[in-house]
């Protein structure tokens, strides 16, 4: 039997497949998914706030100071509360309510609604602004 004549072929490895505008395509990529981590997790930091909408107006609350607040809305006035960095509906002129059901409110993303009334709350800002990667 015969071998090759002459030295063996080369070896063919994904790098050796790779042409140049394939590295920069790949550092590209990387470099935009790390910038949009480090943008994600960052969020705007700061103290988290209220933001309430109704057919009204838009307004912005602390969230660390405790009020009783009156939101005008579509059938009525419904009566938010911020306790200890935590806000809910106390009383909406809904049908259902709802709104009044649904658990306080305290992390950045977090909302709920009075659907009814069009009004809406949800929490923006602070640390917890970022990814969401708790586990439940």
């Amino acid at each position: 039997m015969k071998g090759p004549a002459g030295p063996s072929a080369p070896r063919r490895t994904a790098l050796n497949l790779l042409k140049p505008l394939d590295f920069l395509f790949i550092f590209l990529s990387v470099a935009v998914s790390a910038g949009s981590v480090v943008f994600a997790v960052q969020g705007s930091s700061g103290k988290p706030v209220l933001a309430v909408e109704s057919p009204e107006g838009e307004w912005l609350y602390a969230l660390d100071k405790d009020a009783d607040i009156d939101i005008p809305g579509l059938l009525g006035d419904s009566r938010l509360e911020i306790r200890d960095g935590r806000v809910r509906f106390l009383d909406s002129p809904c049908a259902n309510k709802v709104c009044v059901q649904h658990t306080p409110l305290f992390r950045a993303g977090d909302w709920s609604a009075c659907l009814p009334n069009q009004v809406m709350i949800r929490i923006e800002g602070g640390a917890d602004s970022g990814l969401d990667i708790t586990a439940y």
